[in-house]
């Protein structure tokens, strides 16, 4: 049977999982919002705080529990999955890392009575289908909002022609990044109105590159050119 309101106490606390890396570092775009349990935990203890003291929940009613991710997509699902095991579990807000976060969102309606997922990533238009993410709930804006937005700006104003311009360190290693997936979220709505088959240029910001001043100011002078004359074309 699952809790009411009136079920819940120190006894027989809510157990929210915290699944988030212990630190924030960047780690090849699989945390590009750098969220880190360090960061996240006051802001939970100040709304905890809140909840007791407002009285919509009784005291040491609610177990916050932080699990390092280790911004790993095996680690990250498997912490929950662990959780699960120690009955252990009741909602899940957290993930750092879209590739951890995605086979959660798509199990958690099958655990126990449902488990829901409260993230602040996830924002693609590829985890955008309810029937598959039935208990993930965003609460940044996703997307497709952004992709509506431009789409509305192009036939408003009549625009033809686009060019992006975006961070995307290229390795087989490595997971598409975020500014990849807010483009390719842009680019679905916009092929309604113009199809444009080479309307990109990559740029990588990271270290790795190993581009001196001089030629990272060449290679976007080059792409600006290039975008120039397509968008013109």
């Amino acid at each position: 049977m699952s809790q009411t309101l009136s079920d819940i106490s120190a006894k027989h606390p809510i157990h929210l999982v915290i699944p988030l890396p212990d630190n924030d570092d960047f780690c090849h775009g699989k945390n590009p919002f750098l969220l880190s349990s360090p960061k996240v935990q006051p802001l939970a203890d100040l709304a905890l705080e809140r909840v007791y003291n407002e009285g919509i929940l009784p005291n040491n009613s609610v177990n916050l529990i932080y699990r390092d991710t280790k911004l790993s997509d095996a680690i990250g699902p498997n912490v929950v999955v662990e959780q699960l095991l120690r009955k252990e579990i009741d909602c899940i807000i957290g993930y750092a890392y879209g590739y951890a976060l995605a086979p959660v969102a798509r199990m958690s309606p099958y655990w126990k009575n449902g488990i829901p997922v409260i993230t602040p990533i996830g924002l693609t238009m590829s985890l955008d289908d309810k029937k598959e993410y039935q208990l993930m709930t965003r609460i940044n804006s996703p997307y497709k909002v952004v992709s509506s937005a431009v789409g509305a700006l192009f036939k408003t104003y009549n625009w033809k022609r686009h060019i992006f311009m975006f961070h995307h360190a290229k390795s087989p290693t490595y997971a598409v990044g975020e500014c990849f997936l807010l483009m390719a979220s842009l680019q679905h709505p916009l092929r309604q109105i113009i199809e444009m088959q080479h309307n990109f240029f990559t740029f990588n910001e990271d270290i790795s590159a190993n581009l001196t001043r001089k030629e990272r100011d060449e290679q976007f002078r080059d792409y600006l050119k290039a975008s120039s004359g397509i968008a013109n074309g």
